[in-house]
């Protein structure tokens, strides 16, 4: 890997944002997972979580005031909590949420006066307008006068591995609740089948061979299964590790089971 520049991730990989969406179900804490189509060049047929690359679109402009399209916690504190720049992580919030959107509907945002979204629906127009890069995301917000809250979208991960097609992608998850009135759906052409599930339920359907992870998945999958309800996850979210985990962590005693197991392929 190269030197990391102003606008890449470590050691050069390109910068990523994944939200697990998370809710709290019949039989507790469920998060929301995505089957990848077969043809998607990174991680195809995978499940994984909503997100993908930080455009270019999603750093702030020159002229921006951190009060104009941004309430919660200031860049500079999510900055230090990420270990990185504030205009990465201006980047990689704004990443989160429009890759959150265009994949599943879900719009972590605000009113201008911080009133929640209870209903994404009519922004969906503008939703294929930024699936198709017509739009930027800051564009979206400023027609339609919301903000983004970072008290939505928490910092969660941070990994750093390489996809198949050999791009080293420098990934930061973060934890955010399903705002309530809203719904996800699978309507984008990246996914195959989608819906809510129990972490555990998940990591048992790995061992059978029903579902494929990556390792940062099934990694944060063990983690999520850990708590009771959304409301335990997120008021732990500040005790995150985001240090970078990178490439296989074959001798590392917490992820034993995904490198030792081999599950039969069922799919």
């Amino acid at each position: 890997m190269a030197i990391a520049g102003p606008r890449s991730g470590y050691g050069g990989s390109k910068l990523a944002a994944t939200v697990l969406l998370i809710r709290d179900g019949a039989q507790g804490l469920e998060v929301w997972m995505q089957e990848r189509v077969n043809t998607m060049p990174n991680y195809p047929g995978m499940t994984v979580f909503p997100g993908g690359g930080v455009d270019p679109r999603d750093y702030p402009p020159k002229s921006w005031d951190s009060g104009h399209l941004w309430t919660g916690p200031s860049v500079i504190s999510l900055a230090r909590t990420m270990g990185t720049s504030k205009d990465k992580a201006h980047a990689l919030l704004f990443a989160a949420v429009r890759e959150t959107f265009e994949e599943t509907g879900t719009l972590l945002a605000v009113h201008e006066e911080g009133h929640p979204i209870t209903d994404a629906t009519p922004y969906h127009g503008d939703r294929l307008g930024l699936e198709s890069h017509r739009l930027s995301l800051t564009s979206v917000l400023e027609a339609n006068s919301l903000k983004v809250d970072s008290t939505l979208v928490r910092p969660f991960a941070r990994w750093v591995g390489k996809a198949d097609t050999g791009i080293w992608f420098d990934t930061f998850s973060f934890l955010a609740r399903q705002p309530e009135g809203q719904h996800p759906d699978s309507d984008n052409t990246e996914t195959d089948s989608a819906g809510w599930f129990p972490p555990s339920l998940l990591l048992e359907g790995w061992r059978h061979g029903l579902v494929r992870f990556v390792i940062p998945t099934w990694a944060q999958l063990k983690e999520l299964a850990h708590y009771e309800s959304a409301a335990e996850a997120l008021a732990d979210a500040h005790n995150a590790d985001m240090e970078p985990h990178v490439g296989e962590l074959r001798d590392d005693p917490r992820y034993e089971e995904f490198y030792t197991h081999t599950p039969i392929d069922r799919i």
